[in-house]
């Protein structure tokens, strides 16, 4: 793809434009800056036992995956003003370790527990909405190196994620399908794939708006994280690992979040994955259209090789 050309969301009012020459442009390169604590807080020694929620295994073993309050929290429940609740989920006890270097069966925990706790949060009255998501890299916004993921409820139900449901609930009134399972249809024979097996489907959509951008969708249609059985839980653990491993061969900052049901309304459960190589300049901040200098076709290509 030589020339630049502006594309729509899959159904969403959203737009972007793929320019592949702007990425010729002279810039410094963009590491995966870690931003490094001494000592690091995440660390068996380190955490503080008032802060845990849970741990597995259970009490009396070395813990492999800990679940933290954030000790920094913006909202909390004994605040009104801003209420809700935040929660760390800290992936491993090994400072050195990212998580697509752990053993699958270690991955599929970190799943359970990110299920474990979204259950959990939602059970917390005036709670709206909870959601889960990793920020890995300084770029990506990530303040700890040692790897982790977040959980956040949340008093409100956030604008985009009610934005992009009303256009999913649209969409299905005009065509009597869910999006992301025509989505599913219409690219699993494009050059977007990225990887797939029996239980996930995994493509670079065709106006990311983020270079590498990814999306991880069940095959199966279903409305949250907590659906998912042991099978597509085992296929989530193998694309992430595979896929988190690319990126980090190219040293790339990344988010990743889930989006699971408004108030329990029909959706299809899925991950989005958004790695963060540039900053968002004038024209994306001022017009909410975004400039991706990496075609998701040349995207896909390299997530594949």
């Amino acid at each position: 793809m030589d020339q630049s050309e502006i594309r729509k969301d899959y159904f969403q009012n959203k737009y972007v434009i793929i320019a592949p020459k702007r990425a010729k442009r002279p810039q410094k390169v963009l590491k995966k800056e870690e931003a490094t604590s001494t000592p690091c807080y995440f660390c068996p020694e380190q955490v503080d036992k008032e802060f845990i929620v849970a741990k597995d295994p259970k009490a009396g073993q070395a813990w492999k995956i800990l679940t933290v309050l954030n000790k920094y929290p913006a909202l909390t429940e004994d605040n009104h003003e801003a209420f809700g609740r935040q929660e760390v989920i800290i992936e491993t006890p090994d400072h050195a370790k990212e998580i697509h270097e752990l053993p699958l069966d270690h991955i599929e925990k970190i799943i359970d527990t990110y299920i474990d706790r979204y259950e959990a949060m939602k059970k917390i009255e005036e709670i709206k909405y909870v959601i889960v998501f990793k920020n890995e890299g300084g770029k990506a916004g990530a303040s700890i190196a040692h790897s982790h993921s977040q959980i956040i409820a949340l008093p409100i139900v956030p604008p985009d994620l009610k934005t992009e449901y009303e256009a999913y609930a649209d969409y299905f009134v005009e065509n009597g399908r869910c999006p992301y399972c025509d989505i599913i249809d219409k690219e699993k024979k494009s050059n977007l794939v990225i990887w797939e097996d029996s239980h996930f489907f995994v493509l670079s959509p065709s106006a990311s708006q983020y270079p590498y951008g990814a999306y991880f969708l069940p095959k199966r249609h279903f409305k949250t994280m907590s659906d998912m059985n042991i099978q597509e839980k085992q296929s989530l653990a193998k694309a992430l690992k595979k896929v988190l491993a690319k990126l980090d061969d190219v040293d790339m900052a990344y988010n990743y979040f889930f989006h699971s049901a408004v108030n329990n309304e029909d959706y299809h459960m899925h991950l989005k994955l958004e790695p963060r190589p540039n900053i968002w300049a004038g024209l994306e901040l001022g017009t909410g259209i975004i400039i991706n200098t990496v075609p998701p076709e040349d995207a896909a290509k390299f997530y594949r090789q």
